[in-house]
C-alpha cells in the first residue's frame, strides 16, 4: 500500500495553532458550557487528524474521548432523547462499516479502517441527522479534492492501493459540522 505523507511538514506547529484557534472560536461564539465541550471536540479532532496523518491509525482513546465527551454534552442539556443520539452513532458507524466491507470486497484492498468507522459513530453523537450527513460529505469531498488536486497539480499517479488518512478529514469535518449546528440553530 502506498502511503502519502503530504500533510507531515510542521504538523505539531499546525496542530497547536489550529487548536488555539478552535478553542478561541468556541469561547468567542458559544456559551461557556458549549465552548468547553466544543474545545474538547476540536482538540480531539485535531489530534485524531495528526495521528492519522502520521501513522494511518486513529487512537481508540481519542475515539472514546470524542464519544464520552459528546454523550456528556448531550446529557448536560442538549438532547431531548438520548436514544436518538445513540441511534445516530449506530447508523453512522454501521454505514461506514458497510462501505468498508463493500470496498474491500470490490477492490480486494482495505479502503477504510475500523478507526474511521468508530470515529464516525463517536462523532455522530454530537450532531443532528442533517449535520451528520454534512460531516460525512465534507470529509469525503475534502479527501476527493485533495486526491484530484495532487493528481492534476503534482501529476502524482492515483494507484489502486494509494492510501489516504480519511480520519484526518472526518475528525475536523465533525467539529465543523458541530459548529455549524451550534451557530445556525
Amino acid at each position: 500500500m502506498v502511503r502519502s505523507n503530504f500533510l507531515k511538514p510542521s504538523l505539531i506547529a499546525s496542530l497547536l495553532i489550529a487548536s488555539a484557534g478552535a478553542v478561541a472560536f468556541c469561547f468567542l461564539t458559544l456559551d461557556r458550557r458549549d465552548a468547553f465541550f466544543g474545545s474538547l471536540l476540536a482538540v480531539a479532532a485535531l489530534v485524531v487528524a495528526a495521528v492519522d496523518v502520521e501513522r494511518f491509525e486513529i487512537p481508540d482513546l481519542a475515539n472514546v474521548l470524542i464519544l464520552l465527551a459528546g454523550l456528556t454534552w448531550q446529557v448536560w442539556g442538549h438532547v431531548d432523547d438520548m436514544v436518538a443520539a445513540l441511534l445516530r452513532c449506530a447508523v453512522a458507524a454501521g454505514l461506514l462499516l458497510l462501505v468498508r466491507g463493500f470496498y474491500r470486497r470490490w477492490r480486494q484492498v482495505e479502503g477504510l479502517g475500523l478507526g474511521d468507522v468508530k470515529l464516525a459513530g463517536a462523532g455522530a453523537v454530537w450532531l443532528d441527522w442533517s449535520q451528520m450527513w454534512f460531516a460525512l460529505a465534507v470529509a469525503a469531498g475534502g479527501a476527493a479534492l485533495l486526491v484530484l488536486g495532487r493528481r492534476l497539480g503534482l501529476k502524482e499517479p492515483i494507484l489502486h492501493d494509494t492510501a489516504l488518512p480519511f480520519g484526518a478529514f472526518l475528525a475536523p469535518a465533525i467539529w465543523i459540522a458541530w459548529i455549524v449546528q451550534m451557530t445556525v440553530s
